[in-house]
């Protein structure tokens, strides 16, 4: 929460206080500088979500993912993968040629979201495109040669396929309703962007550990899926000498334990902050603004409802999913795995 919308929520607690005290209703909104609708408003606010009723949803519009059609986006990224040289004039030039008009601005703006803004990166996201097709046609198998002909330091800190890197996060919630603190752990493959979260009172290292062998690595092995590197932050769950219980739980799963700052990785670029971002936005101030929640059971069904739509349902942009969703993107590059 801001620094602004903590103090709208004091104000508008004050008015309510001042109201009581006070016993009239008119003086309090004179005092405060509130009028007499706006008094009413907040108090219905209140009595229903608590706290977080009061405050502000956010008037920024979220950014979309498709600024522009679906089928211009899904050209902006045929076009960096055809022709992984042309920079974004060029590739603007082309397009208009063909019938789909766009200015220079619009390619970076969508090669940008897609993580292909720079030649290297679009020649990186030509060979996971490729990995994902099991058979090749002949353009298909020439554009793999020439690719096999970069240098392999060229080719380096990147995800080879789903499991190899997974990033595990802790999101603090604040205090909601009568549940008082809460947090969300959250877990993500860098590859797909498939995402888990689960929603808990602690963010101890226990709770860490319990979210990660019992509902995160079950998933995963019923999926036949691996998770050979963990990357973490150096939060005292993860890092440090009360991270006990989770590293017992690393041993026990037998993955490669990364800490470090996520949004400093090679790979997730800040993968669990965004994702943090996104459901915030999109699921908890709405659903914290109607509503207060005593218990945990419902909050949770709402967060596993949501997550089912963005693993089945979101258009995800990124150098591995080019617009898939994180289901679609497993299931077309599973034969990536080793050994599967």
């Amino acid at each position: 929460m801001t620094r602004k919308s903590s103090g709208d929520i004091r104000s508008k607690l004050a008015l309510l206080q001042l109201a009581k005290e006070l016993g009239s209703i008119s003086r309090a909104c004179d005092i405060m500088g509130y009028s007499r609708d706006s008094y009413y408003r907040f108090k219905r606010q209140y009595e229903k979500a608590g706290e977080q009723g009061l405050k502000n949803l956010s008037r920024k519009k979220p950014a979309m993912k498709n600024r522009v059609s679906p089928e211009v986006e899904s050209q902006v990224i045929d076009i960096a993968l055809d022709y992984p040289n042309y920079g974004q004039a060029r590739a603007a030039e082309l397009l208009t040629a063909r019938g789909c008009t766009i200015s220079p601005s619009g390619v970076r703006a969508i090669w940008v979201r897609h993580n292909l803004e720079t030649k290297k990166n679009r020649l990186l996201a030509l060979q996971n495109a490729l990995d994902q097709r099991k058979e090749l046609d002949s353009d298909a198998r020439r554009k793999a040669e020439a690719l096999d002909e970069l240098k392999q330091d060229q080719m380096g800190g990147e995800c080879r396929y789903p499991g190899e890197v997974c990033v595990q996060d802790t999101f603090k919630l604040g205090e909601i309703g009568g549940l008082g603190m809460l947090y969300q752990h959250s877990f993500i493959d860098a590859y797909s962007q498939y995402a888990h979260a689960w929603i808990s009172t602690s963010n101890d290292s226990a709770a860490a550990s319990d979210f990660l062998l019992n509902r995160v690595a079950p998933w995963y092995r019923q999926h036949s899926l691996p998770i050979t590197n963990l990357l973490t932050d150096k939060g005292a769950e993860f890092f440090g000498g009360k991270s006990v219980p989770y590293q017992e739980a690393i041993a026990e799963l037998g993955c490669n334990h990364i800490h470090m700052r996520a949004y400093n990785g090679p790979v997730v670029n800040g993968l669990g902050a965004r994702f943090h971002t996104l459901i915030w936005n999109e699921l908890y101030e709405p659903l914290f603004k109607a509503q207060r929640y005593e218990e945990l059971v419902p909050l949770q069904q709402k967060l596993d409802e949501w997550l089912a739509r963005y693993n089945q349902q979101f258009a995800v942009a990124g150098r591995y999913t080019l617009g898939k969703t994180p289901s679609e993107t497993l299931a077309v590059s599973r034969h990536l795995i080793p050994n599967t």
